[in-house]
């Protein structure tokens, strides 16, 4: 069995890409998932040279055998192919979790393949360090496992502030402690807020964001903001819209209101879009369409980093359309929503 290894040592392994004779199969698991989707981005960048060698698998796509051919194509412009599977085993049954952990197997040193097995932390429970979980012990049979311990205090204060200067505003260390306890301590969910409350700040024409700022614009913690993942689908981060819904997944969030909330936001921005066309300024599309100044302000930047505004906000609501159906005569279930995602 494979001991674990911290995020950090893993960072490591793979900055100058994987060594020869070195396994070749890892598992993420622990409860910050924003550091995974992080930890993939930096394998990506050490191993891939080429988009032709990565390959995504997502619960929509997943089959043992898919993963299998997956792993035995050699690369061909980079020293290895990257295929990355993500995947709640909350979603598989026991034999399905068999299927798997054999498949996994499969990608042995000699195989010209690396593996990511990137498991959201609502999905497996990987035990304690001294009594791990008997479905921990069988995938580190087969992979490396990489644990992902949530960062705390004064490293996740720093984080959040380091996040306010990327957007072009300050927040003093009082501030970013406040965002932590208002928004929740999860990262990706904090990413999205201060994108948020810097979009805000900036649109009242200021760039120093204070507690207030972060009342007005930023959700409570245990709250859901319906923009984030519309605009994560729209903005084609597919995996950070993946890891928003399995946070409401965690919550146990209703499909339905989740489908209602993201076809309102997909239809506000397609009004905002059709009144821009017609020439209108800020203020008129606000009263024509009973939208507020602050996110009217959110969609107009979400159009704006969209290559083709029409097409891609037309084609969303069509397949929002067929997958609100799908929701409702699924019995409530997320499996249409997350062949949304996998198809945006």
């Amino acid at each position: 069995m494979y001991e674990p290894v911290a995020e950090s040592d893993f960072r490591k392994k793979i900055k100058n890409g994987i060594p020869e004779g070195g396994p070749h199969a890892y598992f993420f698991y622990g409860e910050e998932d924003y550091l995974k989707r992080s930890a993939v981005a930096a394998a990506k960048e050490a191993i891939v040279s080429d988009p032709f060698d990565l390959t995504e698998i997502g619960a929509a796509s997943y089959t043992p055998e898919g993963l299998v051919a997956s792993l035995g194509v050699p690369p061909l412009f980079s020293d290895h192919r990257l295929v990355v599977l993500t995947l709640s085993l909350a979603d598989l049954r026991p034999g399905e979790i068999s299927d798997l952990c054999e498949a996994v197997s499969e990608c042995t040193p000699d195989f010209p393949s690396v593996l990511l097995l990137d498991l959201p932390s609502s999905g497996f429970d990987a035990g304690t360090a001294k009594r791990p979980s008997a479905l921990f012990k069988k995938l580190a049979e087969a992979a490396v496992p990489v644990r992902f311990d949530r960062i705390t205090g004064a490293r996740l204060n720093g984080w959040v502030g380091r996040h306010y200067s990327e957007h072009g505003v300050l927040a003093p260390a009082g501030v970013c402690a406040f965002t932590v306890s208002y928004c929740g301590n999860e990262m990706f969910r904090l990413a999205s807020e201060t994108d948020k409350i810097s979009c805000y700040v900036l649109s009242q024409g200021r760039n120093a964001v204070t507690e207030e700022d972060v009342k007005t614009a930023g959700c409570p913690s245990g709250e859901f903001d319906a923009f984030a993942l519309a605009n994560a689908v729209t903005g084609g981060d597919r995996r950070l819209a993946l890891d928003i819904l399995a946070f409401l997944k965690s919550r146990r969030e209703d499909p339905v209101k989740i489908m209602s909330d993201i076809i309102r936001v997909f239809c506000d921005m397609s009004a905002v879009n059709t009144c821009r066309k017609a020439g209108m300024d800020s203020r008129q599309i606000s009263e024509a369409t009973s939208i507020k100044p602050y996110p009217l302000s959110r969609y107009t930047a979400a159009i704006d980093s969209m290559r083709d505004p029409d097409r891609t906000l037309s084609r969303a609501l069509a397949l929002t359309a067929g997958a609100d159906g799908g929701v409702k005569g699924y019995g409530r279930d997320y499996l249409p929503i997350e062949m949304l995602i996998c198809s945006l």
